[in-house]
């Protein structure tokens, strides 16, 4: 197998891994599904991560194309999703509490008959950072034509593995809150907020990058390029 192939979908499944987060997902899971059966429990969880790769899927394929229609650049998208995950990695790290309640719905929602589409698959598991997350690494900076295709291949797969997991996580939620209680489930959020964080300086560097630095620097090169070949002659 390539390893460059590889590389990308390790970092890519890291990546999403911890924006997707399902591990916070499992205490929401358990407390609407509680009164369900195991069967039902197992449809819903599965229910609920096809509508979220349906959702990153369109924006991770399309997202690009809406962008250009609306004219915006793929690199101020990449400095605003930057600024986006690290306010998400802030609340992670600082309050985990706080980002759970403010994905939880409201008093409702339990006594919907299907919670697959809302709250699980959307904001849980395909909310923006996802989204705005899964834009970027499928457009990424600097690679080739040929091998976007591969690219987005390692990121689809890389996806497709995290709500596999969250799947997963889903079914056992309730054995897994019960386990970890909540200075476990806290701990872990603040550890991957932290990463996040990170993650984001990097795409918001990226962004500035491309998006500023760069054009100054050919700016620069384009009006000085006459007057240098203008004092040869």
């Amino acid at each position: 197998m390539d390893a460059g192939f590889v590389s990308v979908f390790f970092a890519s499944f890291v990546t999403l891994f911890i924006v997707i987060d399902p591990i916070m997902v499992a205490p929401l899971f358990a407390a609407l599904t509680h009164s369900e059966t195991s069967a039902s429990q197992r449809s819903t969880a599965i229910q609920a991560a096809l509508i979220a790769a349906g959702i990153l899927f369109v924006f991770g394929f399309f997202g690009s194309f809406m962008l250009e229609h609306l004219g915006i650049d793929i690199a101020a998208f990449r400095a605003a999703g930057g600024m986006l995950l690290f306010l998400i990695g802030f609340r992670m790290f600082f309050d985990p509490d706080g980002e759970m309640e403010a994905k939880r719905p409201g008093p409702k929602a339990s006594s919907r008959d299907n919670v697959a589409f809302f709250p699980l698959a959307m904001p849980m598991l395909a909310g923006p950072g996802a989204i705005a997350t899964i834009m970027l690494l499928m457009n990424p900076q600097g690679v080739a034509a040929a091998d976007l295709m591969l690219t987005r291949t390692a990121v689809i797969l890389s996806m497709l593995l995290c709500l596999c997991i969250g799947i997963i996580i889903m079914i056992f939620s309730s054995r897994i809150a019960s386990a970890l209680g909540r200075t476990g489930m806290n701990t872990i959020s603040r550890l991957l907020g932290m990463l996040l964080m990170a993650l984001a300086v990097q795409y918001v560097f990226d962004g500035v990058r491309v998006g500023v630095l760069e054009r100054v620097q050919i700016s620069t090169l384009e009006g000085w390029m006459p007057v240098h070949v203008a004092e040869k002659s």
